[in-house]
């Protein structure tokens, strides 16, 4: 299993995935960090392992959405 983080928006729609729990990173003295608007909530989930190899958005969507928790 492969670990990603689902965003959604105020209204629990989905505004995208990104592939792991650890939203910031830090290699030879340069640090990114992902962050998303007031509001928005982060999902982490774990799912196929092949789904980082999916090159059709829309498959890609189809698949991650299934890892959404139900409210």
């Amino acid at each position: 299993m492969t670990k990603y983080t689902i965003v959604t928006d105020p209204n629990g729609v989905f505004v995208g995935a990104v592939q792991g729990h650890d939203l910031a990173s830090k290699q030879n003295g340069i640090s990114a960090q992902v962050s998303f608007a007031k509001g928005h909530q982060l999902h982490k989930v774990e799912v196929e392992d092949d789904l980082a190899k999916v090159t059709d958005p829309g498959v890609f969507l189809e698949r991650i959405l299934k890892h959404l928790p139900k409210h």
